[in-house]
């Protein structure tokens, strides 16, 4: 019964895990994709020196929710004209099902920098629009000092 039941619950997930990245924002990453509205969609960490917002590029349908992270750029200044932007994808070239910006988590760790932990869902086969995605979540590590963004 268990090897019925293990076998059940993995035909169930992806094929492969989709290997989330980090990227430089594009056009996926421009103000114009921010789902409104922005006080649900949008939260700030750092007092206020790192902003998350979820961006929605609308296609592929499937995989369009992606994570815009502001943050500083680690030259030591503290000017929001000095941030940069990255992106939170679910792969190279597509998003997530969806994403829980409210949902998210923070811990910090001085010799590491801020680590958020973002729900997301991710699409498979056999998912119609409005239907859940499959669950998960993603670390990303944001260190202010180096102005790096990592997924752990």
């Amino acid at each position: 019964m268990k090897s019925v039941l293990l076998a059940a619950g993995l035909l169930a997930l992806p094929l492969s895990a989709p290997a989330q990245v980090i990227a430089d924002c594009d056009w996926a990453g421009s103000a114009a994709t921010i789902v409104e509205p922005w006080e649900q969609t949008s939260r700030t960490f750092a007092n206020g020196a790192i902003r998350i917002a979820w961006s929605d590029t609308a296609e592929p349908a499937c995989c369009a929710a992606h994570v815009m992270i502001l943050h500083p750029s680690g030259d030591g200044s503290d000017e929001p004209a000095y941030r940069q932007c990255s992106l939170l994808s679910a792969d190279r070239n597509t998003g997530f099902y969806d994403v829980d910006i409210p949902g998210v988590t923070a811990s910090y760790d001085p010799a590491k920098g801020l680590l958020l932990t973002v729900p997301v869902r991710y699409w498979h086969e056999g998912v119609e629009r409005g239907e859940p995605g499959l669950p998960g979540a993603v670390r990303v590590r944001i260190n202010q000092a180096t102005g790096t963004v990592s997924v752990e």
